[in-house]
């Protein structure tokens, strides 16, 4: 009996410890209520959804879900509609006593209270620049679809990697850009391990590399009119 005891509270005490670890693992949802009092911001086919937690949105603005992802979809909105609200990033995410700010969507990324306010000027870039991020914004691309999270934009060098995996190499860009408007293919270089963002700089203007020893006068493509809403 002493020995059922003993295991019994052995397991309450386990359990005990193992919610308490959810609990400090917990994502903090956002929320609409604190600014928005009616579902009226929100499309008829809402209805019946609620302003105080976005746990539901999730079932369709996910990760390769029907609908955009929720951080893209708020964030573009917010950007379009009230940008102010967006430089403050803490009206809406929360950060733990630590510092530490989760985000609902991936539950597994975390960012920095100290560096999350000078992620602004990236989305007022991604949101209306002529540069390489607003240019894939308007092809639906989402700074989650290039970037594995949204700080490491302080520390990334190379790029190249993911544009591939969208792009091809350097073998089928080339083939791609051969009926080039300019004197040569700009595609088709003696440098062989080129990082795509010698040229192709995300936040900021287009940069000829080549320009450094010949005139070719090369030039980004300025975005076009957008491919969805």
């Amino acid at each position: 009996m002493k020995r059922f005891c003993f295991f019994f509270f052995l397991m309450l005490i386990m359990t005990g410890l193992m919610v308490a670890r959810a609990r400090a693992m917990e994502v903090a949802p956002v929320k609409c209520a604190p600014c928005h009092k009616s579902m009226k911001i929100f499309p008829e086919s809402h209805k019946g959804y609620s302003l105080q937690a976005t746990g539901k949105c999730f079932g369709c603005h996910k990760v390769n879900g029907k609908a955009k992802t929720l951080g893209e979809k708020i964030h573009e909105t917010h950007l379009r509609k009230s940008p102010a609200t967006m430089k403050d990033c803490f009206s809406c995410h929360k950060a733990t006593k630590k510092g530490v700010v989760t985000f609902p969507g991936r539950p597994g990324m975390k960012a920095s209270k100290e560096k999350m306010p000078g992620m602004y000027k990236y989305f007022e870039s991604w949101m209306g620049s002529e540069h390489l991020d607003g240019s894939h914004r308007l092809k639906g691309v989402y700074c989650l679809d290039c970037h594995a999270d949204y700080m490491d934009e302080y520390a990334v060098e190379n790029t190249k990697p993911g544009c591939v995996e969208c792009h091809g190499g350097d073998e089928e860009m080339a083939n791609k850009t051969k009926a080039t408007k300019f004197m040569q293919n700009p595609h088709k270089s003696h440098y062989m391990d080129l990082k795509c963002s010698a040229c192709h700089c995300s936040h900021k203007p287009f940069e000829d590399f080549c320009a450094q020893c010949h005139p070719f006068n090369f030039k980004a493509p300025l975005p076009k009119e957008e491919a969805r809403p």
